[in-house]
């Protein structure tokens, strides 16, 4: 028997005990049998009532907990995400854009406070962000070879998250993973870049787009979570904006 269920069986008995030398004192001293059966059975009848509330208090308790740790843990994912795809591919992406004015706000994020968070993910839920690569004809296939090398180097990366069970607990960027893998996918399937037309070009514009959409979301909200609970992490994110062709990660 092991030390811990001895030290129950040890309370069990010590309790039994006790309830028999109370009960039974009074008995001895009152003579009044029926009372102590009508008590204990009237206490008896609580138990089940005390259960239930207990039951649902914790279950509620321990799921809020867990809650809250699975969302810690997304945050610490998300973190891990920008830091080895998010930021590199954002920035990729954003130099060859066309519509640059499109983001042109989001060069002042630095001054922004939690209203501004909000209002930009608002606006970003309710309207999609302009993208077209501008690239000409001749630079196109180096484009897209860079563009194809650096997913192929993260592919491991972001496999890894789609098999992260936490990932299902926020869709947007569930999605946002998947339109990842369907670019790299589409690009791996092109062996010869040279070849990439016009009209093929255009296909592509639009599953850069799609994931160009859904990572400004996602860079925006992920900022808002580092504004909100780690404040200093942010001053690197500001200065290391890929919004903004003149920041610089040195510190002046």
């Amino acid at each position: 028997m092991s030390k811990r269920l001895s030290w129950k069986v040890k309370f069990s008995i010590l309790m039994i005990v006790l309830i028999i030398v109370i009960y039974g004192s009074n008995y001895l001293v009152l003579g009044d049998g029926e009372h102590i059966i009508s008590y204990v059975w009237t206490h008896l009848g609580f138990i089940p009532v005390d259960i239930l509330l207990v039951a649902f208090l914790l279950d509620e308790i321990i799921e809020k907990k867990e809650k809250e740790a699975m969302l810690e843990k997304l945050d610490v994912l998300m973190s891990t995400f920008f830091s080895e795809v998010g930021n590199d591919l954002l920035k990729q992406l954003s130099s060859v854009n066309k519509y640059k004015t499109n983001t042109e706000n989001l060069k002042s994020i630095k001054n922004w406070d939690e209203n501004d968070f909000d209002n930009k993910l608002a606006e970003l839920k309710d309207t999609s962000v302009d993208f077209t690569a501008d690239v000409s004809s001749d630079e196109r296939e180096e484009f897209l070879a860079n563009l194809q090398s650096f997913l192929v180097d993260k592919r491991e990366f972001i496999i890894n998250l789609i098999n992260n069970p936490n990932l299902l607990e926020k869709d947007d960027f569930s999605e946002l993973v998947n339109a990842i893998l369907h670019l790299d996918e589409e690009l791996e399937h092109r062996n010869n870049l040279n070849l990439v037309t016009d009209a093929d070009f255009g296909h592509l514009n639009g599953d850069m787009q799609r994931v160009y959409n859904k990572l400004v979301y996602e860079w925006v909200s992920y900022l808002k979570y580092l504004y909100k609970n780690y404040h200093y992490m942010i001053a690197l994110i500001i200065r290391t904006n890929p919004f903004d062709e003149t920041a610089e990660v040195y510190v002046k």
